[in-house]
């Protein structure tokens, strides 16, 4: 029998369908929910189910179609390739089979499914080749020392125990920081073209949120098919170098470099 949506009509095969809440449960990490912000939305494909963060951030799923294909370009055999795959693998959480999404930090060999990672910290890029990484080894954010912080969305304190829960984009005045929170909800407000709340700068702020793990919805029309000029690709291609006064680097090119 042909697939068919929940409202009965019959569904064009390798032709993508956006499923309801808690209509049928993702094949990758066993939910139903869907959250823009956390998994994506809920896609059926043929015989698959999937969220798309579940998809695009497993390392190993192979996309053989164009974007205008299956979901997003992953076609329905690219997605049982992948289901195969997960279901020799054991989420480090919950212990249970079908964990496909793994961390970044080449010592670590952390694989989860997505909904558990996030529960316990980890933190997941948005952008280029989707990189995740666990509690341990996510990207902290470099907020500069200062007696009292204030977010400058929401006006409330930010907690020097919960750092690693802000965020500071260098195009700013070091007093200038934000709850990861805030930046979010402003970011699904504002959309693809968002820019700080306090400098207006773009491209700066924009590369510091996504290295951090905001979500920038619309980034399938502008870094696949480059419809935006000067968009995310470049972006992810551009060099920022570093501004301490003494950089403690080792490496001569130091500036490639994103950690303390």
């Amino acid at each position: 029998m042909a697939p068919t949506t929940r409202r009965g009509t019959k569904l064009a095969y390798n032709k993508k369908v956006e499923l309801i809440d808690g209509e049928k449960a993702c094949m990758l990490c066993g939910h139903k929910e869907t959250s823009e912000i956390l998994y994506g939305k809920l896609y059926q494909l043929n015989d698959v189910i999937v969220h798309n963060f579940c998809l695009v951030l497993s390392p190993r799923a192979f996309k053989n179609g164009t974007d205008e294909e299956g979901i997003h370009g992953f076609l329905s055999n690219d997605i049982k390739d992948e289901l195969t795959r997960g279901s020799r693998e054991t989420c480090v959480y919950c212990k249970k089979k079908g964990a496909t999404i793994s961390c970044f930090d080449v010592n670590c060999q952390k694989v989860f499914h997505l909904p558990c990672g996030l529960s316990k910290g980890s933190m997941h890029q948005y952008f280029g080749t989707f990189k995740s990484f666990c509690k341990q080894h996510r990207i902290l954010p470099v907020i500069p020392a200062l007696a009292t912080i204030e977010c400058r969305i929401c006006n409330d304190s930010i907690i020097q125990s919960t750092l690693s829960n802000s965020i500071w984009a260098p195009c700013c005045k070091p007093n200038n920081c934000f709850h990861r929170e805030c930046v979010q909800d402003l970011v699904l407000r504002k959309g693809y073209f968002i820019e700080c709340p306090i400098c207006k700068n773009i491209e700066i702020f924009k590369y510091s949120i996504l290295t951090l793990g905001i979500y920038i919805p619309s980034r399938y029309s502008t870094l696949r098919r480059g419809i935006v000029p000067n968009g995310i690709e470049e972006l992810v291609n551009r060099k920022i170098k570093c501004n301490a006064e003494n950089c403690l680097c080792p490496y001569s090119n130091g500036e490639k470099y994103q950690d303390e």
